[in-house]
């Protein structure tokens, strides 16, 4: 046996480094979590919450609310507004389907038992309406018949909004018709055996089965198309709400943008003064050596911390550069970027830039996005485009756009193939394939030309 020397280089990180790329990663409500949980194991440290927002941090925050409002208003000059609408998100806790349909049966006439019942129907309600539970399953957790529980679930799908407490969507979309009082054998059959093919829209298939006409076929498939198959969906859930906090906010003045990191949602740390002193006249070597590990533990933090900041602000200066505007202008102006473009700039590695903006936000005068949204690869090959943009500047969302507006312009009764989708994008400057056309399609939730074709 031949034994062989070798040079090899390997790179190790240290359990320092990997913390300090762990709290890169951090979201801020993550990061708040991990120094609480820090905090409960090292008593060197100490947490005290920030002293709340700058009386600039206020001011940029009413400068961006004042301009959302006054852009919603100008697009949509709605006597309803809201300024909350012209967020990506929603902000204030409306009523649970629970607490709705509760509130139409309470004044009704129900014993002890059956009220208890009925709230327990109510909370094995999933997200769509539908009861989760089996009536014989319900029976036997409160030991009665099945034939005592039926009564109690018809008066449940008999509340608004029609079709809740369904077992399943058949039984949903019957329910919304016996209440209109459109529930034909007909309209029970197709329910029963077509809906695949009516969510495929093959109306000449169904004719042929159910030997109905294709006039006769169409009229019954738009009143099924009609019915709402998740009636329940329309109301807040609050086990499922996930507030979004923006780690960037980026505010549009007249003549210039101003950032803002948030840093108020994370408690500063702080090495604790008794135990820092205890650390110096102690003479206990075993003491001092415990306190000096805690005392450097909460130190490293505090600059893994001051690190991340300065990373996530370098990184948003770059964005708004390159992105000015999208910025000043809205989201059809967003440009190709790639992380690679900003890595180079600041000179850190790509992947310290795919940390950064791992599941982080950035709120603007435009919505909130995540910081990833504004990484978008280049779409289209370097020929042709648009006269008011440059060759090859189309991203994946201004295609998507294009391809939207191709689409709702349309003969419905001849859709465009992927195919002449296709070709009409590169007429446009954007050539891309039929494979990529279907992906987009498919991404925007968009049917193929047989889903979208009407036959009346």
């Amino acid at each position: 046996m031949a034994l062989e020397l070798q040079m090899k280089q390997n790179q190790a990180l240290s359990q320092r480094m990997l913390q300090s790329v762990k709290i890169l990663q951090m979201t801020s409500q993550e990061l708040e979590q991990y120094i609480n949980e820090l905090a409960l194991e090292n008593p060197a440290m100490d947490v005290r919450e920030k002293s709340g927002e700058s009386i600039e941090q206020q001011q940029w925050q009413h400068s961006l609310y004042e301009e959302t409002h006054y852009l919603y208003q100008r697009q949509n000059n709605d006597d309803d507004y809201d300024p909350k609408d012209s967020w990506n998100f929603k902000l204030d806790e409306g009523e649970t389907l629970h607490e709705y349909l509760w509130s139409q049966i309470i004044s009704e006439n129900f014993t002890q038992t059956e009220l208890a019942v009925l709230d327990y129907m109510l909370k094995n309600l999933d997200d769509k309406g539908y009861l989760t539970e089996s009536v014989e399953d319900i029976a036997g957790y409160f030991h009665m018949s099945s034939s005592a529980i039926d009564p109690l679930l018809e008066v449940l799908q008999s509340l608004e909004p029609t079709g809740v407490c369904a077992r399943n969507l058949p039984e949903c979309l019957k329910l919304q018709l016996k209440a209109r009082q459109l529930l034909t054998p007909v309209l029970s059959q197709l329910i029963d055996e077509c809906l695949e093919l009516i969510a495929k829209n093959k109306y000449p298939a169904i004719a042929r089965k159910l030997h109905l006409t294709a006039a006769e076929v169409s009229a019954y498939c738009q009143i099924i198309k009609s019915l709402n198959p998740k009636p329940g969906s329309a109301f807040y859930n609050r086990e499922e709400m996930k507030y979004i906090i923006p780690d960037v906010t980026i505010v549009k003045f007249d003549n210039h943008f101003d950032i803002l990191l948030n840093e108020s949602s994370y408690p500063d740390i702080q090495v604790n003064g008794y135990y820092e002193k205890l650390n110096r006249e102690t003479d206990n070597e075993e003491v001092k050596d415990y306190l000096n590990n805690k005392i450097r533990q909460v130190e490293w933090i505090k600059q893994c911390i001051a690190q991340r900041g300065k990373t996530l602000m370098a990184v948003s200066k770059e964005i708004l550069k390159r992105q000015e505007d999208f910025f000043a202008f809205g989201p059809e102006h967003l440009r190709p970027l790639k992380l690679a473009d900003i890595a180079e700039t600041i000179e850190v590695h790509e992947s310290t830039i795919s940390r950064a903006v791992d599941k982080k936000y950035l709120q603007c005068v435009w919505g909130v996005y995540p910081l990833s949204f504004f990484f978008q690869r280049n779409a289209t090959a370097h020929t042709g485009g648009f006269s008011a943009k440059e060759p090859g500047s189309h991203t994946n969302a201004s295609i998507k756009r294009a391809l939207h507006e191709i689409i709702d312009g349309e003969n419905k009764k001849k859709p465009y193939s992927d195919r002449i989708l296709s070709e009409m994008l590169t007429e446009q400057g954007m050539p891309i394939s039929r494979r990529t056309v279907a992906k987009y399609r498919e991404e925007e939730g968009i049917p193929d030309a047989s889903g979208r074709k009407t036959y009346i």
